[in-house]
């Protein structure tokens, strides 16, 4: 408008003036159709490269929602003895981790009188990571030898495990002794790679990235919860903290008040649980 109505150009009169006319089209087709020329190259340029870095967004979605979906079909093959019934009776998917969470109060619970009473002056987080260590390799047969490696970094690491076996032998129904690596190994490796394969992406925003991991948090059942916590805070959450992926992501949220045994999530993650909003 600015060209067009200039007074070089423009005039009120109803005449035209042909070489002006000329003149003008010449201008304005060597200068603005110039112009749009090149904001048109830039913006197929613009196009092609936003396509491009939607299709990446997509192909990682994809992954990662297949990465939910094989969380959710590895949760529903889990089979796992009860731990108060007859051993011919089983709990599968979901109610599996209600099994887990029973054997890891009760392991839990153990090493807390052992302590008690043996004097050992363990830390809280050495008591845990004895416990998930004990839960998740096993203490029975060939195992009793790979535990005792692996808790020699406690001092009289071999007075809980023969305090631990003395109690699975007297009382083999409670099943404390019982190893669960086999499902929860794969269970775990999907969960941090599918957190990973969102956290290193520098494709999406932090809302973007917040929103498809609440999608995956919401997968999530309490007992399943309960198990992660514990999980994380031994040993094996080392990457985890590294990375700050609780509280980045804010992954145990949903987890109940008092829900863990007298153990407190915010202690260890500080953010804003699902219960402080009620």
């Amino acid at each position: 408008m600015f060209i067009v109505f200039n007074k070089v150009y423009f005039n009120t009169s109803l005449a035209i003036d042909s070489k002006l006319a000329s003149d003008f089209g010449s201008f304005f087709g060597g200068f603005v159709g110039t112009i749009f020329a090149i904001l048109s190259v830039v913006l197929i340029i613009y196009t092609i490269v936003a396509q491009n870095i939607e299709n990446r967004k997509t192909s990682l979605k994809d992954n990662f929602f297949k990465m939910i979906d094989y969380h959710n079909q590895n949760v529903s093959q889990i089979k796992v003895p009860s731990i108060n019934a007859e051993k011919d009776h089983f709990e599968n998917g979901r109610r599996a981790f209600v099994v887990y969470k029973i054997q890891l109060k009760r392991l839990l619970t153990l090493i807390e009188k052992i302590n008690e009473k043996k004097k050992l002056k363990l830390e809280e987080k050495e008591i845990l990571d004895i416990a998930y260590m004990i839960f998740y390799y096993g203490l029975q047969g060939s195992w009793e030898e790979f535990i005792a490696d692996k808790l020699n970094r406690y001092d009289k690491s071999e007075l809980i495990i023969k305090e631990i076996i003395k109690e699975i032998e007297r009382k083999p129904n409670i099943k404390i002794g019982r190893t669960n690596q086999t499902n929860l190994s794969t269970y775990f490796r999907n969960m941090y790679n599918a957190v990973k394969l969102i956290d290193n992406s520098n494709l999406m925003s932090k809302k973007e990235k917040e929103e498809l991991i609440k999608i995956y948090r919401a997968q999530l059942s309490n007992p399943e919860l309960y198990v992660i916590f514990f999980n994380i805070v031994s040993r094996f959450g080392k990457k985890w903290k590294k990375r700050e992926f609780i509280e980045k992501y804010e992954f145990l949220k949903n987890i109940p008040k008092d829900y863990c045994d007298g153990y407190s999530p915010e202690k260890y993650f500080p953010m804003k649980y699902e219960h402080e909003e009620y």
